[in-house]
């Protein structure tokens, strides 16, 4: 129970960089286990679900202003604060609630990002620094950062992962 909580609190902060990307991936989750508890409320845990449910709905409300003002042009920052508060409340949640291996399922994306980042995270492909995005001063946004590499010096296994990576069917 406690790596849950460990994965949780990462999980939500390993994305975070981007205007509302945190807020707004901690209200979908969180509206997606509220319905899953209120669509288990009739089972055999109806008091585990309640009780989730009395986190979660005033986290949802309250996290819903939140994104109102991280959206972009950004008013406010979270920072690992937020990410650190939202992935407890899920991980306490999960546990409390009796359904940590469910909780998963609802972070399916973060690991699949996790999956994704792991060659550059084990320098077997080179990492644009911090990852952090661009900005593009033709409309102010935000856009993908990229790293300049040459092929050449790839091994074998970063050359796979980059093929792969590229041309997935």
């Amino acid at each position: 129970m406690g790596m849950l909580a460990v994965f949780c609190t990462n999980a939500i902060n390993i994305l975070a960089g981007i205007n509302g990307l945190e807020a707004g991936q901690s209200l979908v989750i969180a509206g997606s286990i509220i319905l899953f508890n209120i669509a288990d409320l009739t089972g055999d845990f109806h008091d585990d679900h309640l009780f989730s449910l009395y986190f979660l709905i005033p986290f949802f409300f309250t996290t819903l202003g939140l994104l109102y003002h991280n959206w972009y042009p950004s008013r406010v920052f979270v920072g690992d604060t937020f990410c650190y508060f939202a992935g407890m409340t899920f991980a306490v949640v999960g546990i409390v609630g009796h359904f940590s291996k469910t909780m998963l399922l609802f972070f399916i994306p973060q690991v699949l990002n996790f999956l994704y980042s792991l060659p550059q995270l084990l320098h077997i492909i080179p990492c644009p620094r911090h990852r952090l995005p661009r900005l593009d001063p033709t409309n102010g946004k935000l856009g993908m950062s990229y790293s300049k590499f040459k092929s050449k010096e790839l091994s074998k296994l970063g050359d796979v992962i980059i093929q792969v990576t590229r041309n997935p069917c």
